[in-house]
């Protein structure tokens, strides 16, 4: 597999996996939602720029990976603890 193809599988990967657990908390996490879908529509462009950016198109993705990642550990630590204070 090439590495964009590997680079747009992992895209996929976290698109789905993202959404699965925005679909369980979209009720309360409005906003945290929007987040989500808004990171990996943008790391699914960085995957299919042109790589040939002296390596800002792979810092970007990475950075954006790690933002996809952060969201998701915060609507994830408001299921596990059914925190209630924010709306999302």
């Amino acid at each position: 597999m090439s590495l964009l193809n590997r680079k747009r599988a992992a895209v996929i990967a976290a698109f789905l996996g993202g959404g699965a657990l925005a679909g369980c908390a979209l009720h309360h996490q409005g906003h945290m939602n929007s987040a989500l879908a808004s990171l990996n529509i943008a790391a699914s462009d960085l995957g299919q720029a042109t790589p040939d950016k002296s390596g800002h198109i792979a810092a970007a993705l990475k950075y954006t990976q790690q933002a996809i990642d952060e969201v998701e550990a915060g609507m994830a630590y408001k299921i596990q603890t059914g925190s209630g204070a924010t709306p999302d």
